[in-house]
C-alpha cells in the first residue's frame, strides 16, 4: 500500500477523509440529529478535537463508529467552496487519503453525480467507494448543501484488493453570512468495515477527527485557485 504525502496532509495510522467523504446514509442516521441519544447510537454529541479555527462534536454509533459534525467560519466565498467539491474529478488535488477520483455517470434535474473514489491508507487495506453527490440551495437562509452518501453501483475494479466503504455518508453544507464571512459546515459518518471496524475503531474514531480538519483545510486552500472563483450556483441543476 502506497501513500503520497507530496500535496496533501500526513495522517498518523488511518487517514479519513470524506470527505469529501463522510450524513444521509439512512434516514434513520438524520432524522435523529438533533437528538442526544436513541437505539443507535451508545453517547449523545460530545466535544471532539483540538482545533483553533474548527470545531467538533461526536456521537458513538452501536457500532462504536462515531458520526461526527465540524464547523467554522471562512472568507472564502461560498460558491467557490461550492466549484471545489461540485469538481468530484479534482478530489485528488486536496481531499485528504483520495488517491483516484472518477465522476462515472451523472443525471441532471435534478443534478446527481455519482463517483468512483479510491482510498489510501496508513497501517489498512485501501479502500474504494462509489458515491453519489446531490446539491441544493436555500436562496431564504443563503445556504448550500451537498449531500453525498455510498449507493450499490456494479463499478469495475481495477485492482480487486480494494476492501468496498460499507457506508459513507453526510453533508458539505456552505452558509453566506451577514458579515461576509462564510460557515462551513462538515456532517459525516463513514463505516471503514473489516478488521478497522471490529477492532480498531478507537484509532480510526481519532485519526477521522484530525483527518476532516486538515480536509476543511486543504478545501479552503483549493477553493482559492482562480479557477474556481467565477462559479455561480446558478450553474447548478438544482431540485
Amino acid at each position: 500500500m502506497k501513500n503520497s504525502t507530496t500535496d496533501k496532509p500526513y495522517i498518523p495510522y488511518i487517514a479519513i477523509f470524506l470527505s469529501i467523504l463522510c450524513a444521509f446514509a439512512s434516514p434513520s442516521l438524520f432524522a435523529e440529529a438533533k437528538r442526544d441519544t436513541s437505539s443507535n447510537w451508545l453517547s449523545g454529541w460530545e466535544s471532539a478535537g483540538d482545533d483553533e479555527r474548527v470545531s467538533a462534536e461526536c456521537r458513538q454509533h452501536k457500532s462504536k463508529i462515531n458520526q461526527c459534525k465540524f464547523v467554522t467560519t471562512s472568507d472564502i466565498p461560498l460558491e467557490s467552496l461550492t466549484a471545489v467539491i461540485m469538481d468530484v474529478n479534482k478530489f485528488t488535488e486536496w481531499a485528504v487519503s483520495v488517491s483516484r477520483s472518477e465522476r462515472v455517470f451523472q443525471e441532471e434535474d435534478p443534478e446527481k453525480i455519482y463517483v468512483y473514489t479510491n482510498y489510501e491508507f496508513i497501517g489498512a487495506y485501501d479502500r474504494d467507494a462509489v458515491t453519489l453527490y446531490t446539491p441544493e440551495y436555500d436562496q431564504s437562509k443563503k445556504r448550500v448543501r451537498i449531500t453525498f452518501q455510498t449507493v450499490d453501483k456494479d463499478i469495475p475494479k481495477e485492482d480487486l484488493r480494494l476492501v468496498r466503504f460499507p457506508l459513507m455518508a453526510g453533508y458539505w453544507q456552505f452558509t453566506k453570512l451577514e458579515n461576509g464571512k462564510t460557515e462551513i459546515e462538515l456532517l459525516s459518518f463513514t463505516m471503514p468495515g473489516g478488521v478497522v471496524q471490529k477492532t480498531l475503531y478507537y484509532l480510526y474514531n481519532k485519526a477521522y477527527v484530525d483527518a476532516s480538519f486538515d480536509t476543511i483545510r486543504a478545501l479552503e486552500k483549493q477553493a482559492q485557485k482562480p479557477s474556481y472563483g467565477q462559479f455561480k450556483i446558478a450553474a447548478l441543476n438544482l431540485k
